[in-house]
């Protein structure tokens, strides 16, 4: 039977610090029971042996070479070895599945005579199978491990590799520190006790006990807290023995060990925090939250559990808690009954949880109504993550105010999405024009489509039904494809719409009834100092049928079609006035209640856009357009009163006014506006806003805009209502902080808007 050689329930006293002993295991020859404090005794380690069957001829301890590798060594004395050793049968921790039946040894053979603890040379050579399960020998397998501790004791005999102090174990890129290890090289066993540490390539696990299997890829981990790296987590999850292809940007072998990466320790070390973005969830896509710039993929989470098991096809653990937060106590968690997370292909991950509920502020919780969630390499539909039951927003045109809709995921693939949301018009359903609030017009439905047909092509489509009374569908439907080819860096795009819905200043919502065409956008280019300055253009021909004025074009239908070709750029430059200092990214400062420390600034904001139209009538549009205005914020949201303001004036003017355009949708009326706002702190992480543009030309207000926010460090929440368009919307932001992410956010309703004549691209 094998063993290890001491149970952690009855290890002797600790030996005195020494320098770390590093071990190299080489193929060498396998000699007796020794304490390993010198590397250069490793050498007579293990011998050249048969793949299959050895003997082990035991030598005795007193050769001069042993001699003169213990001269440096502090004295070890018969009863030392005798108390060591006198403990030798930790049946409580020899692994239950792996037991190697070739494996034949007396007991007499492993615990000497009666009596004596230490294990004494046999008169002769002991037969061993040593071929384990996974096709290595226990020289092959010892040859990929590199250990280091302070004390490294080995028995041949049974095979075991104990350590003491400062335990490093390292096989590939799988590190696993620990005060204590016990290792049985013929089982593929380890056993690590005390402030253990597991790296496996990205994934970081701290724990106060680990054990492990080589052979079946599987272990656990008691009182686990970690860290999961999500692009990274299909290959972590490989075997330890199987070495992946040589990357030049990881930390080779002989260079500093992986475990540098820790897991954050709130109170023994410094944390750099960095935010990357954030996950946007609303029923707007320009409801747009503090700190939500939309730049990252979901990437790092934070995890805490009593056990955890892992194994290749994934992790599992029992009442577990999961954060996006850095620091502790979190302020957003996850908590599940259970957990697993398993890899389904090299692009996709799926997370299944057992009764999961989001909990805010360590006290407030939603219970979370999806059970499955897909990562597609650390990206997240925003909808899997969304703590309320359903999406909220106001339409008062299409759908008679307040409405109510679930996104349901139909097709959900790294390559395809399709998903459908059925809608309440709740507003409409009580109003006095229904008849019942279970009325068909008080229905809808939306649907989305987006899927990749190469790595430089995309297909997408929208449809929205605005009833499913479907008496008059032609004017309940709108709908838009749309297919992308990257050319260079540029995007080409060809289009169909039906009905889609532009807002276009003092003469508001407009309906373009069908719409054909291509459109060219360029990218941004910055140049100058400090590349601030911004340049970019587009180009499109198309064919429309839109509303007109025209008597000459327009049919009885009050439409006309028309050609229509257009070709527009913008050049814009800012010019920093002042910028503040921000302050440190701390839970108490920086990071009190926004994911990355505010910076005051003061900027001046110019820009000019001249766009030419023309129209297969004969008419002609064109214009210059001129910008300038100031913007900035003060205070650093750190405290609880008064701490921050951003603002922003502007006002921009149009030149070189030439003749209408025959539609209504893309006529520029408005020549002279003036646009401010104010975003203000309330108390903690409320504030208050709001933005306005006023049209000298019509003398009106043409945009006027109300905000509410909660913002913290990992979350918040916006309330939003525009007055003039009769749109609102409700928000959800969840930090990305180099460990929460960004996906498209759900669109409804889709209104672009028009200025200068010019419709606003949205390339999703």
């Amino acid at each position: 039977m094998i063993y290890f050689d001491l149970p952690p329930e009855k290890l002797p006293e600790p030996l005195s610090p020494k320098p770390a002993i590093e071990t190299v295991i080489p193929t060498a020859a396998l000699g007796s029971t020794s304490q390993l404090t010198d590397s250069s005794f490793l050498a007579q380690l293990l011998e050249p042996i048969n793949p299959t069957v050895t003997e082990l001829d035991l030598p005795s301890l007193d050769t001069e070479a042993d001699n003169r590798d213990a001269a440096d060594e502090p004295p070890v004395t018969e009863a030392g070895q005798e108390n060591i050793e006198e403990d030798v049968q930790p049946e409580d921790v020899q692994p239950e599945s792996v037991q190697p039946e070739s494996v034949q040894l007396e007991d007499s053979e492993v615990e000497g005579s009666e009596g004596e603890g230490a294990a004494e040379p046999s008169e002769g050579p002991v037969q061993i199978d040593i071929e384990g399960a996974d096709g290595l020998t226990p020289e092959e397998f010892a040859s990929q491990l590199r250990l280091t501790a302070d004390f490294q004791e080995y028995s041949p005999i049974s095979q075991v590799i104990t350590a003491r102090g400062n335990v490093l174990l390292r096989l590939n890129d799988t590190i696993l520190e620990a005060d204590e290890l016990w290792l049985n090289l013929v089982n593929r066993y380890v056993l690590a006790d005390g402030n253990v540490l597991l790296t496996r390539g990205a994934q970081i696990v701290r724990g106060s006990r680990a054990e492990y299997n080589f052979i079946q890829q599987a272990g656990t981990v008691a009182d686990a807290v970690g860290t999961l790296y999500l692009p990274d987590i299909e290959g972590d999850l490989q075997s330890p023995l199987e070495a992946r292809s040589a990357d030049p940007t990881q930390t080779a072998p002989n260079q500093t060990p992986l475990s540098v990466r820790r897991a954050y320790d709130p109170i023994n070390r410094d944390l750099r925090v960095e935010s990357e973005g954030s996950i946007q969830i609303a029923t707007r896509s320009d409801t747009q939250i503090t700190g939500g710039a939309d730049e990252g993929d979901l990437r790092q989470l934070r995890f805490e559990s009593d056990e955890l098991s892992f194994d290749v096809e994934g992790w599992r653990a029992n009442d577990v808690r999961i954060t996006n937060d850095p620091f502790s106590p979190p302020e957003l968690e996850l908590r599940a009954a259970s957990l697993w997370l398993r890899n389904l292909s090299p692009e996709q991950d799926e997370l299944l949880l057992s009764r999961p509920r989001i909990v805010f502020d360590q006290g407030f919780s939603l219970p979370l109504l999806r059970r499955r969630i897909l990562f597609s390499r650390g990206t997240v539909n925003a909808e899997d993550l969304n703590p309320v039951p359903a999406s909220i927003g106001v339409d008062g045109s299409d759908r008679g105010g307040l409405f109510i809709g679930r996104e349901v995921p139909i097709i959900d693939t790294p390559g395809t999405q399709l998903s459908v949301t059925p809608q309440f018009f709740a507003a409409r359903a009580f109003s006095e024009e229904s008849s019942s609030p279970i009325a068909l017009d008080n229905f809808g439905v939306s649907a989305d489509l987006e899927s990749r047909l190469g790595p430089r092509t995309t297909f997408s489509g929208s449809a929205d039904l605005k009833s499913f009374d479907l008496t008059n569908i032609t004017e309940e439907l709108r709908s838009n494809i749309r297919a992308e080819q990257l050319i260079g860096d540029h995007r080409l795009a060809l289009q169909y719409s039906y009905r889609e819905r532009l807002f276009n200043g003092s003469l508001g919502f407009q309906n373009v009834q069908s719409s054909f065409g291509a459109v060219l956008l360029s990218p941004d280019y910055t140049f100058g100092d400090d590349n601030r300055f911004r340049l970019t253009y587009q180009a499109s021909a198309q064919v429309i049928n839109a509303q007109s004025d025209r008597e000459n074009l327009r049919a009885d239908s009050g439409r006309a079609t028309l050609g229509r070709f257009q070709a527009s750029a913008a050049l814009s430059r800012n010019f920093r006035l002042w910028r503040g200092e921000p302050k440190p990214p701390t839970p108490d400062e920086g990071l009190r209640f926004t994911p990355e420390p505010v910076v005051p600034y003061l900027d001046l904001t110019t820009g000019i856009r001249s766009t030419g139209t023309y129209y297969t009538s004969g008419d002609f549009q064109g214009n210059l357009i001129a910008e300038v205005g100031i913007e900035g914020q003060i205070g650093h949201l750190a405290r609880n009163f008064a701490d921050y303001t951003a603002f922003n004036i502007g006002y921009s003017q149009s030149f070189l006014r030439g003749a209408d355009s025959p539609f209504l949708f893309d006529r520029e009326v408005d020549k002279s506006v003036l646009s401010l706002g104010i975003t203000q702190q309330v108390y903690g992480p409320f504030l208050a806003g709001f933005q306005t543009a006023y049209s000298f030309s019509e003398n009106r207000a043409i945009n006027t805009i109300y905000t509410l926010e909660y913002s913290r460090r990992t979350y918040g929440i916006l309330l939003r209502y525009d007055t003039t368009q009769n749109t609102g919307s409700i928000g959800f932001r969840l930090s990305n902080f180099s460990w929460l992410g960004d996906t498209t956010p759900f669109d409804t309703p889709r209104v672009r808007r028009v200025e200068g004549g010019v419709i606003e691209q949205r390339f999703d």
